[in-house]
């Protein structure tokens, strides 16, 4: 299991409060002054002071497990049960340092969650919801192979893991912690995407995207988990900044302010804002770029990093980079955002999205 590490500067802000007074800043296209869409990548601390100090208090340092955009992290009892669930590595752990009535309860909870993140909270103690429909029910079957959908099976199953597939560790605060592993399926991550494939298929169509780069971002940005949250304030399927990108896609809406944690949970919204960050990318940013092949490399790597940043790996002046852009092929322009950015966290974003795109190129 991944521990967090540890990020506390002096002032740490509420879990996903909307961030306000951020300024529009501009930038010259000709003679045009359009609005900066860049992806804010500024790092926020989102945990508060006192959701950290529970959880040293409780489990001890180098404990601290939270939620990320890969990972749904759940407190109850407390804080003194939690559950796991790295969408990325396909893994369920639920642990207490109660009694089995803890565990069970905390497993039959996680396994019928429903779909709607806007009402959980992850940084506060106390159970999710139990759902008619569970997010996780085609991704987790019980020890008959059954899909978990209803108090009883999963009732049944929780019976099963406490009494067959129990497990124990001690802490180094000398707690000990009871808890189990339980697997998802081999392809629990395209039976999260075909979930989402009605709405990309519509946002699609909306802003003439390929479907296949929706979902290979959704997959790289969350793993297609909903309840995504990140240091940089993303929220969502595709984590989408509420105070810069999210700000920006409101003002071309015609709304006003930002949207907030309920809005960009919903996935139609988030997939619907993320989709329109592309065309910002597509029409705007990277507008004077001819060849499709290389404008989509360019839009991949400034959903990461912003166009700014994609731009000025091939020149200073924007004019000229994307001319020099114009004048290589797309191959040429692929190897050398995934070698000269400046920026590792960029060269290998383009990397995963450009693979995982491929898996989906059949969806229309």
């Amino acid at each position: 299991m991944k521990k967090l590490v540890r990020y506390l500067p002096l002032a740490i802000i509420p879990f996903l409060v909307a961030c306000g007074g951020s300024s529009n800043k501009k930038t010259t296209w000709g003679k045009k002054k359009k609005t900066d869409y860049t992806k804010d990548t500024n790092g926020l601390d989102i945990l508060t002071g006192q959701f950290s100090h529970n959880i040293d208090q409780i489990w001890g340092v180098n404990e601290l497990l939270v939620a990320s955009r890969k990972d749904y992290v759940k407190y109850t009892d407390k804080f003194y049960t939690r559950s796991h669930i790295s969408f990325e590595e396909g893994q369920i752990t639920i642990e207490t340092l109660g009694d089995q009535n803890h565990l069970r309860n905390a497993i039959i909870h996680t396994l019928l969650m429903g779909t709607d993140a806007s009402g959980i909270d992850l940084f506060a103690s106390g159970d999710t919801p139990i759902s008619s429909n569970p997010f996780l029910a085609e991704q987790v079957v019980d020890q008959f192979g059954r899909s978990v959908t209803n108090v009883a099976i999963a009732n049944d199953f929780a019976s099963y893991l406490i009494q067959q597939k129990v497990k124990n560790r001690r802490l180094k605060n000398g707690q000990a912690v009871t808890y189990v592993n339980i697997p998802m399926i081999a392809n629990h991550v395209e039976v999260r995407a075909r979930r989402y494939l009605p709405i990309v298929r519509k946002m699609s169509k909306r802003y003439g995207i390929e479907p296949s780069l929706i979902l290979g971002i959704m997959e790289v940005e969350s793993s297609f988990n909903p309840y995504a949250v990140s240091y940089a304030n993303a929220i969502g399927l595709m984590q989408v900044v509420p105070r810069t990108a999210g700000r920006d896609i409101f003002a071309r809406k015609g709304f006003g302010g930002q949207p907030d944690r309920d809005y960009l949970y919903d996935p139609a919204q988030n997939i619907d804002a993320g989709t329109m960050y592309l065309t910002i990318l597509r029409d705007e940013y990277l507008e004077g770029i001819t060849n499709p092949t290389s404008k989509r490399y360019a839009m991949i790597s400034a959903y990461n990093s912003g166009a700014g940043a994609v731009l000025r790996v091939f020149d200073r002046d924007k004019w000229e980079a994307m001319e020099r852009i114009n004048n290589l092929q797309p191959e040429a322009v692929y190897r050398i955002l995934t070698t000269a950015h400046p920026s590792a966290q960029a060269r290998n974003y383009l990397l995963k999205v450009n693979k995982a795109q491929q898996k989906y190129l059949h969806v229309r």
